[in-house]
């Protein structure tokens, strides 16, 4: 059950909408992964379900407008995120299902487990940022052409794509964060898509998943008028949040923005198993 809505906590939403936004953007993860342990913070007797909701606004809020950012820079690969679309869709509205009917211990169990493994991948990709990027050799050639000329060309194995993307739709649903937080490092380190293209890419990904996992809280909880507050105000400070960091992408060092979140998530991770 929600507490009543004051000025500082509305307050406290958007700025929180606002910062995790910069940050999902920056990075193509959505940025849920940071909102969840937040929420869970501020609203100590909520249920997953009204958790996740309010955070699942926010992802579709920021993904959406971060998409029309990266759109701009035409730097989306529209194959590969239809098919990123078509398998994660029903996976992310499964994973809804099932987050209604967890209770908020196990939910923040399993969550603290999922924030710990984060870590270790963020602070592994901050580790591999400086790294070149190698294009795969297998399998459909793409070519890219963004708005200010670079060419990216590179290759992409559609049935490994396909494979996992069932998985990223789950975690978008289920956890309330989309699917960015898989999407991402598969494309990098699996499929060898280009750094800024896949970022771009994920966006479009998260726009789909987290507005099917969305539509299964709505038709549950459509009456609920304190939620979808909340969850509007969180989502308006995302949206805006979300521009800062398509900006700040290009400027900002990439292992310096993973390696301080990869902490963060270490430190909300032990702290919701303890």
């Amino acid at each position: 059950m929600l507490p009543e809505l004051t000025i500082a906590q509305a307050a406290t939403l958007v700025l929180l909408g606002l910062s995790v936004g910069a940050v999902g953007a920056l990075a193509g993860v959505g940025g849920g992964f940071l909102l969840v342990p937040a929420l869970l913070l501020i609203f100590p007797d909520a249920n997953p379900a009204a958790v996740t909701a309010i955070s699942l606004t926010a992802v579709l809020f920021n993904a959406s407008s971060a998409t029309v950012g990266y759109r701009l820079r035409r730097l989306q690969d529209f194959r590969t995120a239809g098919i990123l679309i078509a398998l994660a869709v029903p996976a992310a509205a499964a994973g809804a299902l099932i987050n209604r009917v967890t209770d908020r211990g196990a939910f923040e169990t399993v969550f603290g487990i999922a924030l710990l493994l984060g870590a270790v991948y963020l602070l592994a990709r901050g580790a591999i940022e400086s790294r070149p990027e190698e294009p795969s050799t297998h399998g459909r050639l793409r070519t890219i052409v963004a708005k200010g000329g670079d060419v990216y060309r590179y290759r992409v194995n559609e049935p490994l794509t396909g494979s996992l993307a069932p998985v990223a739709g789950f975690f978008a649903g289920f956890f309330g964060i989309g699917g960015g937080v898989i999407n991402v490092p598969v494309m990098l380190l699996l499929i060898r898509i280009p750094k800024a293209v896949a970022i771009a890419t994920s966006q479009l990904e998260l726009t789909a998943a987290a507005a099917a996992a969305l539509a299964i809280h709505i038709a549950f909880s459509s009456d609920e008028a304190s939620l979808w507050l909340r969850a509007g105000i969180t989502g308006l400070g995302a949206m805006v949040g979300a521009q800062i960091g398509v900006r700040l992408a290009p400027r900002v060092s990439g292992r310096l923005v993973l390696g301080v979140i990869g902490a963060g998530l270490l430190i909300a991770g032990v702290r919701l198993l303890l």
